[in-house]
């Protein structure tokens, strides 16, 4: 996986730069397109020297697989903020949090990152592509932890991929279904994943 060096020592100035730098790289890739940003608009949009951007950036793709990063990070945050999901109800919480934070906070990156991704390079694409597998596998791993189960199992899998993939519903179809109300949406949602995770819940193990 691409580790972005830096030749600053205070990780807190790091942190608070990459933020600011890939904040408005984001808002820049939406609305005129990856391959259209220069790094000269960029550090024009971050308000930063463009010979000081490499402190914090090698590239466009650095960016790009920054702010997935950070996406995970907050909806692992967001979604399980004390790591522990213990029966259904648990459950049932992680999967609202989860997708109100998709749906909502996270919104407008899923869409840039849906839309650019088909387009990067290669090894750039597999960095990012292996990234959403990482996240279905800690689904998987936190539906495990609810059900009680000591491994996970093929339709525990099948769940998890299926709960990442509507995690994208509002954001890349929203548009079809602006006249239909969040909470209806999220609960009929809920429903249906919470319906396949109580199919399986009386298996003690697997």
């Amino acid at each position: 996986m691409r580790k972005i060096k830096t030749n600053i020592k205070n990780p807190e100035l790091v942190e608070k730069r990459r933020n600011q730098i890939s904040e408005a790289a984001a808002e820049l890739f939406r609305t005129t397109g990856y391959h259209a940003t220069t790094m000269r608009t960029i550090c024009k949009k971050a308000k930063v020297n463009q010979g000081s951007f490499y402190d914090y950036f090698g590239s466009k793709e650095d960016i790009l697989v920054y702010i997935y990063k950070q996406i995970m990070s907050r909806e692992l945050d967001w979604a399980s903020p004390d790591g522990k999901i213990t029966d259904l109800n648990d459950m049932e919480r992680f999967l609202r949090a989860l997708m109100l934070s998709a749906w909502n906070e996270d919104k407008n990156y899923i869409q840039l990152l849906y839309r650019e991704t088909t387009s990067l390079d290669s090894k750039t694409r597999k960095e990012v592509l292996q990234l959403e597998s990482d996240f279905v596998k800690w689904v998987a791993e936190k539906l495990r932890e609810g059900l009680g189960w000591a491994s996970t199992s093929l339709e525990l899998e099948m769940i998890a991929n299926l709960t990442v993939y509507i995690n994208s519903f509002i954001p890349l179809r929203g548009w079809n279904l602006h006249h239909v109300d969040q909470e209806k949406i999220l609960n009929l949602v809920i429903r249906m994943l919470m319906t396949q995770l109580k199919e399986l819940s009386p298996q003690e193990d697997c």
